[in-house]
């Protein structure tokens, strides 16, 4: 029996996304800080869970149109202001220009929260290949509908490919997953 060996490439992963939430909150304390930020609160979404993407036609090294069926569940979900939102997630089928070694994607998402609240997300995205296969998907955007309107979005997630010898092949990486974020902050 052949076993997949995942602790790199999952740690790796996991590293990556406690990176960026160091980042955000030492960027977001540094921003309430500021005069202009003393004024108002902060409110602060943050969410952890997983992420999945299948790929038509699939991702070879060379950049190409791609059509993106796109899903996430944040199962665990902590708010300063709205301690009610717990889990959520979306699906999405998107479109951008990709290869193994990178891309961007423009996407609008409407996360439905455990709440029934529903949140519509405009974002564009950086995809980069990192070190052990992950293929890293940074998107900032706006909310521009819904809960926690105006409020800015930085989403991550860092998919494994499973499959990189794919990438050389006329077929190419059809999906891969992993660990995805999203962390949602406004002025109240």
């Amino acid at each position: 029996m052949r076993t997949a060996r995942i602790g790199g490439p999952v740690s790796a992963a996991r590293r990556f996304s406690a990176g960026v939430l160091v980042a955000l909150s030492v960027a977001l304390g540094s921003a309430a800080t500021t005069p202009a930020a003393q004024a108002a609160d902060l409110e602060l979404l943050s969410c952890v869970g997983s992420g999945a993407n299948t790929y038509q036609p699939g991702v070879t090294a060379q950049p190409r149109v791609v059509t993106i069926d796109s899903s996430a569940d944040y199962d665990s979900c902590v708010s300063s202001g709205s301690p009610t939102i717990t889990s959520g997630g979306y699906a999405i089928v998107a479109n951008g220009l990709v290869s193994c070694l990178g891309g961007g994607v423009s996407i609008t998402v409407t996360i439905t929260w455990n709440t029934g609240e529903t949140t519509t997300v405009a974002a564009v995205g950086l995809v980069v290949l990192r070190p052990a296969n992950e293929v890293v998907v940074v998107y900032q955007g706006t909310v521009t509908a819904g809960r926690f309107t105006g409020a800015a979005v930085v989403m991550t997630a860092a998919l494994i490919n499973a499959t990189p010898a794919q990438c050389f092949t006329a077929e190419g990486v059809t999906g891969t997953s992993g660990p995805a974020n999203i962390t949602i902050t406004r002025l109240t």
